[in-house]
């Protein structure tokens, strides 16, 4: 269950990383090929990720504790049950199971790092247009073309810091909008559910437990973003 003071959130469930654990630890390996063993418990993980900078002081940590009892506590018996052949699952299984898979999409330092990135190079696009908006209620007429492209250059190279327009609960809101996002696609009657197994450990996890990888064989680098044609 969810502590309302955890400061250790994670990124990963803990249920889903025993699924890879031998005696306890995960073996993880850097970028220069050097392994590693850590414990379940210290994996995939980072300190107050989730937690509220607006409760007056607190350290208020709902998102978590939402994940915790609502999604991966409903999600691990059936993660369980499907790693042990169980090949029909009710409706209710089925949720809990797509609920999971959609917020691995974007619990993770992955998506906040895209979503941060997103953000801070939109916002002087945001501001340009904005701008536009101010001179043609200024003006009382549209711009034509050629005045609006050199009115919005000239807005974005001046566009102030996007530190200035940030929303300190953006981290919290963001991926509760694109689990609600990625959650419609998951759900939609035309998409199955297969599992692959293997005779031999063939699965390499990253840090987010879930890898959204197109028909193509691509991988794409926006976690939420899930077109008709992408596979989990």
């Amino acid at each position: 269950m969810g502590s309302q003071q955890a400061k250790e959130h994670r990124l990963v469930p803990k249920y889903w990383l025993r699924a890879f654990a031998e005696d306890g630890h995960v073996k993880g390996r850097h970028r220069d090929g050097r392994e590693f063993r850590t414990p379940v418990r210290g994996a995939a993980k980072a300190r107050h990720f989730n937690t509220d900078p607006l409760a007056q002081g607190q350290q208020r940590v709902a998102l978590e504790t939402y994940l915790a009892d609502q999604v991966d506590h409903h999600a691990a018996p059936v993660m369980q049950r499907l790693r042990h052949g169980a090949c029909l699952l009710t409706a209710d299984d089925l949720q809990h199971l797509f609920r999971a898979l959609g917020w691995q999409l974007v619990r993770t330092q992955l998506f906040r790092s895209w979503n941060r990135q997103v953000g801070e190079y939109l916002a002087p696009v945001i501001w340009a247009h904005q701008v536009i908006g101010v001179y043609q209620r200024g003006l009382g007429r549209m711009l034509a073309d050629e005045e609006g492209v050199v009115l919005f250059w000239h807005a974005y190279q001046r566009a102030p810091d996007a530190a200035l327009f940030a929303d300190v609960q953006w981290h919290l809101r963001a991926p509760i909008q694109g689990h609600a996002f990625a959650m419609e696609y998951l759900s939609t009657p035309d998409r199955h559910l297969a599992v692959v197994q293997s005779d031999s450990p063939r699965l390499v996890l990253g840090d987010s437990g879930v890898v959204v990888r197109r028909t193509s064989g691509t991988y794409s680098i926006a976690p939420p973003l899930l077109g008709p044609s992408t596979e989990l």
